[in-house]
């Protein structure tokens, strides 16, 4: 398997490609490269990017983008943090928690303190990113042709780099605007820092952590040259001393990447930014009756134009079309002689097997309201048309998030649909909007 940790920041972009096999991961490629404008870092992406097919990518958001707090829980096990980490953070923070992705990292439970019971307690860095980054990062990706399965604060390949290296006392990792603060083998501490120059925020980014662990920085590992940054450290009287990890023998261009490429379990793609792989040769299965009920359509409109095609071209050339149309539907089917008789008639049968929707409405009905409600400006592609019992599946293509939202509001109008919801939404080729939608009916079949 080959894994990708993508790392983007101002002005730069760095990658480390990973190969992992069953036995052992090995470090193949890595690099770390400059730009000046968003034009030509999608080109250096889609230049390198050439063999990352298949390819699990780690993409990281700078951390200044993240907001964190630091929760204690009594108990460390994830899927317990995840439920009960909204409760505790809603009342911590100034925005609603509907406008952000949010996640955490556990650091290092096993050394947390005891609460106020006696209990041990397991600091969890809880991390909120705001869908607008999000969605904007995806989107430059996809410009580029790539949709990473991963999204990550770019200080966790930092936190997973200095998991790799042995400390003694308390040091800070330092590489371009992330920092971790780690202390013999437990973590304490993720920060970025921001300023318009490197080393604007790094005092107090310093000073915030040394506060909040009750620590005092004794040394600083520099894993990314930076001659501000070691100035500012030296002069705080820290001793700093350039680091370059090694994974399997070699030495990654940047650390950071190699370390996103590393890491475990942490994923902001969730909700409506959730990671669906692209259906690679759509799957045969068997088509509802509202598929058959589409050819039925386009079979009655071709038979309702005879009269003016027989005087193009002749009644003997449309009646080949209608049976080549036939037999596209129904391969298994014996050579039809009035292709759109037998067409009805298996609708029938369709309809005897599956039912009829409730009220006497029926699937075509569904599709007419479903065809009816797309707004007449807003310009859309269907892929999959699937209807289960109360439910339809629909998947498709639009011009852009809006026109997702439009589609929805006009659907959600319709007599015959009791609820509308967009499942997922994400840039697809050609700076389309790729959407996921279920929509409930008022009564199903």
């Amino acid at each position: 398997m080959k894994i990708v940790g993508l790392k983007i920041e101002k002005g730069m972009v760095a990658a480390s490609v990973v190969l992992k096999t069953f036995r052992q991961m090995e470090l193949k490629d890595s690099f770390r490269l400059s730009f000046t404008t968003d034009a030509e870092l999608v080109e250096l992406l889609k230049e390198r990017s050439k063999d990352w097919d298949g390819a699990r990518i780690v993409s990281s958001v700078p951390g200044h983008y993240f907001s964190q707090r630091t929760i204690h829980f009594p108990f460390a096990d994830h899927n317990r943090v995840e439920k009960a980490l909204p409760f505790e953070i809603e009342d911590s923070v100034p925005f609603p928690l509907d406008d952000v992705i949010l996640d955490h990292v556990i650091l290092d439970g096993a050394a947390g303190g005891k609460g106020p019971g006696g209990q041990r307690e397991t600091p969890v860095l809880g991390l909120m990113l705001p869908k607008t980054i999000l969605r904007r990062h995806l989107e430059l990706l996809a410009s580029a042709g790539l949709d990473p399965q991963v999204i990550a604060p770019s200080y966790v390949g930092l936190y997973s780099v200095s998991k790799m290296m042995k400390t003694e006392g308390c040091a800070l990792f330092v590489c371009d605007r992330d920092v971790c603060m780690k202390s013999g083998d437990t973590v304490k501490g993720l920060r970025s820092f921001s300023g318009l120059q490197a080393t604007g925020g790094l005092r107090h980014t310093l000073q915030a952590l040394e506060t909040e662990h009750k620590e005092r920085v004794e040394k600083a590992l520099l894993l990314c040259p930076d001659s501000g940054v070691e100035a500012e450290l030296s002069g705080l009287g820290i001793v700093v001393e350039q680091v370059a990890p090694e994974f399997s023998g070699n030495k990654a261009a940047d650390p950071v990447s190699l370390g996103l490429a590393l890491s475990e379990r942490l994923n902001f793609r969730k909700g409506e930014f959730m990671y669906r792989a692209a259906d690679e040769g759509m799957r045969r299965k068997k088509r509802t009756l509202i598929i058959a009920g589409a050819v039925v359509l386009a079979l009655a409109a071709v038979n309702v134009g005879v009269k003016f095609y027989v005087v193009e071209s002749g009644y003997g050339k449309l009646d080949r079309e209608m049976k080549q149309i036939y037999h596209r539907t129904f391969p298994d089917a014996k050579a039809a002689k009035d292709p759109l008789k037998q067409m009805r008639d298996k609708v029938e049968e369709a309809k005897k097997k599956f039912g009829m929707l409730g009220s006497g409405s029926s699937a075509l009905d569904v599709m007419a309201a479903v065809t009816d409600g797309v707004p007449k400006e807003v310009r859309v592609s269907f892929q999959e048309f699937n209807l289960e019992g109360d439910r339809l599946k629909l998947q498709a293509e639009a011009g852009s998030f809006e026109a997702v939202d439009k589609i929805k509001a006009e659907l959600q109008k319709a007599p015959l649909f009791k609820e509308v919801i967009v499942q997922d939404t994400r840039m697809g080729v050609e700076n389309k909007v790729r959407f996921r939608m279920e929509i409930k009916l008022k009564q199903g079949i």
